[in-house]
């Protein structure tokens, strides 16, 4: 609650302090869904037989509306024109040994069935983690369910406030002309006229019901597609697709959205991080509630010997 607080708290800083318009028309029907989502997994939170629909709506709505306050500020931020790193980042991929337009071509030449594969992956991203977080919740595995919420809101505004200081129109900027051709339209460079409009743009708009996400490095899809390995981790059935959707996912990020490689690497290490903080957020609670329940314990035991005394 408090990281979608924050991320909704960027984002309307960013909106009252930059020059630009935000129209929130087309939004009212959503508003209320996910209010009334919020409301249910309220009220049913602690109800025996609804808590997995709790979770479900409480998951869904809280990751929806850190979704759409992270997407506002990745574009928000563009306004600041502050300089763009791609030259850096290109570098940083070299010095790896890394080149991202070779990895593209060698794609190409695999022929059509290796883009019917990535094309997909890519661009359903982020609906497959949603079904993962509704699927969990309805299993009744609600420390998963929540544990991914609670790493996406994260990482989203962590992913967010990186790119402030380091925007990026991506791979495509380096792309000739006769690696482009060959690739399926716009690829590279599908968000580049959103990138274009709030970056160089004299009056931009942001429009609430289109909002789009528009960062680089480090890469978000490579972080939900971490997210969505770590959710089914525990199930050998789910796991195995999962992480083969993964290869084909992170596959597509250089043509589809232009990542360089270190994007990618960024992407695992923002995930990692809050991974990390999960699990220690969970150890936590668990040697917190073993205390209680062990104090309660040694209650009863005093109350027994007091009673027989």
């Amino acid at each position: 609650m408090w990281l979608v607080l924050a991320s909704i708290t960027v984002a309307i800083l960013f909106a009252w302090i930059l020059p630009v318009q935000v129209k929130p028309d087309g939004t009212f029907v959503i508003d209320w869904l996910l209010a009334s989502f919020l409301a249910v997994s309220r009220v049913w939170w602690q109800r025996a037989g609804h808590r997995r629909i709790a979770d479900a709506c409480g998951t869904f709505a809280l990751v929806a509306l850190g979704g759409m306050a992270g997407g506002a500020i990745a574009m928000l931020e563009l306004a600041l024109h502050l300089p763009l790193v791609d030259g850096m980042l290109r570098t940083w991929d070299l010095a790896l040994g890394l080149d991202g337009l070779a990895i593209t071509d060698w794609l190409v030449r695999q022929g059509d069935w290796i883009f019917a594969l990535m094309k997909p992956a890519y661009n359903y991203t982020i609906l497959i983690f949603f079904f993962g977080l509704a699927a969990l919740s309805l299993l009744g595995d609600r420390v998963e369910a929540w544990r991914a919420a609670f790493c996406f809101a994260g990482t989203l505004l962590t992913t967010c406030l990186i790119a402030i200081l380091l925007p990026a129109k991506g791979l495509g900027v380096w792309a000739p002309a006769a690696l482009l051709d060959k690739l399926p339209a716009q690829a590279m460079r599908t968000f580049w006229p959103h990138f274009d409009q709030f970056y160089s743009g004299a009056n931009p708009v942001l429009q609430l019901q289109v909002i789009d996400g528009v960062v680089s490095f480090p890469s978000f899809h490579a972080v939900t597609g971490f997210l969505v390995v770590a959710m089914w981790r525990k199930h050998l059935l789910t796991l195995i697709p999962a992480v083969a959707w993964l290869v084909f996912m992170l596959l597509a990020t250089l043509p589809g959205g232009g990542h360089y490689l270190v994007d990618l690497f960024a992407g695992f290490a923002v995930w990692a991080a809050w991974f990390a903080l999960s699990r220690h957020v969970e150890r936590v609670a668990l040697r917190a509630t073993h205390a209680a329940a062990s104090a309660i314990e040694d209650d009863d035991g005093q109350c027994a010997q007091l009673t027989s005394s």
